[in-house]
């Protein structure tokens, strides 16, 4: 028995090793991964998602919001677990660069990261880098190609087209199963500053709704700028009469925007079409990861479905 699990073992080993070295092209280049990473760290906002997804345990990782043990959220809470991982947390809206080196990485992940071309080249000096996607605009990748990259450069490649075949399907599934859906103009909107906030139909929350039949305005992709998004004062609240919005919220600024001059006069208002997410589903769309969006269904769809029924007594608050 022994001399089979070492067998097993050694056969396991050399083909891992055959996987590697990896080349892998991103945003910023070429990195070339020559071993099977041991010392994960994710400099990003959400790639812990990501990897935990994937079975791979990170030793550090880049809190984004939130205020969760390890920087992790409940839907990717049981991942985490089962890992057994418990990284080490960086805060801060910038890259920490003295914090990573600390973290002793193998491997730095940073497809979704406050990124430039000085800040790539210097984490590159620590670790190889899997930068964004290339070819996409600035937090506009879809997550899809996230997840491919972080798996060519972990091993994992089977695996996440595994995880993207599965959520694609049951997305699919989905929208064949609410028709009522398809051709619906709607989004997700924030607020903050006094403004309203909109999102091009690229922003991950809009992507999600177009899988499920709703499409972003084309003015809102003409008016985002390039980090994707647009302000507007409240007198435009007229922009967001949609069939159905989703807005990204806390209650004191769903009061706000309650109160706003016109509000009550809009069809979202006097329909009921407008969908307050409460702090975790504003997270989750917000994360935009498999783990969170798989999670994020659950609560989404039925909100979609009473907020589109045309009826103002139907709750679509989740």
């Amino acid at each position: 028995m022994r001399i089979f699990i070492f067998l097993f073992l050694s056969l396991a080993a050399s083909v891992q090793a055959a996987d590697f070295p990896v080349r892998i092209e991103h945003a910023y280049g070429e990195t070339v991964v020559q071993a099977a990473p041991q010392r994960v760290v994710s400099v990003g906002y959400h790639e812990q998602d990501f990897l935990y997804a994937l079975g791979v345990a990170p030793v550090g990782v880049h809190e984004w919001f939130g205020g969760h043990a390890y920087a992790t959220w409940p839907w990717a809470e049981p991942a985490r677990s089962e890992l057994a991982a418990t990284p080490e947390v960086q805060r801060g809206f910038e890259i920490d660069l003295e914090w990573v080196l600390l973290q002793q990485p193998d491997l730095i992940v940073a497809t979704f990261a406050p990124l430039d071309e000085r800040t790539y080249a210097m984490l590159s000096r620590i670790a190889p880098v899997v930068g964004p996607p290339a070819n996409f605009p600035m937090w506009g990748a879809p997550w899809e190609e996230e997840l491919r990259l972080i798996a060519a450069a972990t091993g994992k490649v089977s695996t996440a087209e595994k995880i993207i075949a599965d959520l694609d399907q049951r997305i699919s599934a989905i929208a064949a199963q609410h028709p009522q859906l398809q051709g619906l103009s709607g989004t997700v909107a924030h607020f903050a500053g006094g403004q309203i906030v909109g999102y091009r139909s690229e922003d991950g929350g809009n992507r999600l709704l177009h899988r499920l039949g709703v499409e972003t305005p084309a003015t809102f992709d003409q008016m985002a700028g390039p980090g994707g998004n647009f302000t507007v004062s409240p007198e435009r609240i007229d922009l967001f009469d949609l069939d159905v919005v989703l807005w990204l919220t806390d209650e004191p600024a769903r009061a706000k925007i309650e109160s706003l001059p016109g509000y009550d006069a809009l069809r979202i208002t006097r329909e009921g079409r407008s969908i307050w997410a409460d702090e975790t589903l504003t997270g989750a769309l917000s994360f935009q990861s498999p783990l969170s969006i798989a999670w994020a269904l659950d609560q989404l769809v039925p909100a979609l479905v009473a907020a589109t029924d045309g009826s103002p007594n139907t709750e679509a608050t989740e």
